[in-house]
């Protein structure tokens, strides 16, 4: 093939890489007609149009709001992404553990089951009890508390899935048993761990707008909740938008990631095939 031909194939095919799968912007646009319809049945401040929240969007990213956007999302993000990293490090000892021994699974599982039937909103108040309103401490609190138990359980799931006679075999040849984790155990738990990321990541995010209602004094939480006060609609919906969208980009991120890291290996089910 000429140096030309190539170069048009590269051009033809980048786009194609680049370019929304058509079902991801059909589903968009769906829930962009439904969301206008609907704003049709019920009054502006009850169910903002597409306008008026595009107008309200524009409002809160230019600083027209007595919130600088900058503070406020920053400090969100900030907390998500902290309280997050600890709850995926310490579901990933617990999971493992739980996974590896029998004999701590007893003792590790009675905890993990207890803080998995505690409300958020509880943990919400029980953390200003204790901490009182705080920057950082209360929402990562919270964060923790709540998604750390759920990732937990997959995690411990994925433990239980892993095929051991793979193990055996490596043990046979001779493998250490750093080798034996790192070839034979963590690939096969590595559609787990994603899939535990991308929904941590998610649920983060929720939980974390909700302990910034009840305890912090900056956050998108804080903005949320002096607009409903304020029975501003529009704006509590226009101050979510630019954090779910970038939690949706860094879905779709931890998505490229897993594919890459898993090129190898064929498409399987469980918490991978869910998740897709």
């Amino acid at each position: 093939m000429s140096a030309d031909g190539a170069s048009r194939s590269r051009s033809k095919s980048l786009p194609a890489r680049i370019r929304p799968r058509p079902a991801t912007v059909v589903s968009v646009l769906s829930v962009l007609v439904g969301w206008q319809l609907l704003s049709l049945l019920f009054p502006a401040y009850r169910f903002p149009g597409l306008v008026a929240l595009a107008g309200d969007l524009r409002l809160v990213v230019g600083g027209g709001t007595p919130f600088d956007p900058l503070v406020q999302f920053g400090a969100t993000v900030a907390r998500v992404l902290v309280g997050f990293a600890v709850s995926f490090f310490l579901a990933t000892i617990w999971g493992i553990a739980m996974g590896s021994w029998t004999a701590l699974r007893g003792y590790l599982a009675g905890p993990l089951f207890v803080l998995l039937t505690v409300p958020s909103v509880v943990w919400a108040f029980v953390g200003v009890i204790w901490f009182g309103l705080t920057e950082f401490l209360v929402p990562v609190f919270v964060v923790v508390l709540v998604v750390f138990p759920y990732l937990t359980v997959t995690i411990w799931e994925g433990m239980g899935d892993i095929d051991e006679s793979l193990s055996e075999m490596a043990r046979a040849f001779g493998a250490s048993r750093r080798a034996v984790w790192r070839h034979v155990y963590l690939p096969q738990l590595r559609p787990y761990l994603f899939g535990v990321a991308r929904i941590g990541l998610a649920v983060s995010w929720k939980l974390c707008l909700v302990a910034e209602v009840f305890g912090s004094a900056t956050g998108v939480g804080v903005a949320v909740k002096y607009h409903f006060e304020s029975f501003e609609n529009g704006m509590v919906i226009a101050w979510a938008i630019p954090v779910m969208v970038l939690i949706y980009g860094a879905d779709r991120l931890l998505r490229r990631l897993e594919r890459y890291a898993s090129r190898w290996q064929p498409e399987t089910t469980g918490v991978r095939g869910m998740v897709e």
